[in-house]
């Protein structure tokens, strides 16, 4: 009955070790998860930006292909008109 006892002593000794070693140490449990978590965030920004990167490519597709576009962007980012327009001011009050 003592060697029972003494080894069941050591089993749980033993278990107790395997258990700090696995949430404490650096590369432990808790570390994984955090890591994990942090790759998952990681993802997500990648998966953001990849569509960012199609909108803007399909924009640099239009711009390079549409004139349509392109006299779009001339009116409204540089005031560009045609040379029979006249261009009319309206004061807001």
């Amino acid at each position: 009955m003592n060697k029972e006892k003494y080894l069941k002593i050591v089993y749980l000794v033993f278990a107790l070790i395997i258990l700090v070693f696995l949430f404490i140490n650096d590369n432990g449990v808790l570390k994984y998860f955090s890591l994990k978590k942090e790759i998952n965030e990681l993802e997500e920004k990648i998966g953001s930006t990849k569509i960012e990167i199609e909108k803007l490519n399909s924009e640099i597709d239009s711009l390079q292909n549409s004139d349509v576009k392109i006299e779009q962007v001339a009116r409204n980012k540089y005031q560009m008109k045609h040379e029979d327009e006249i261009p009319v001011k309206i004061n807001k009050q």
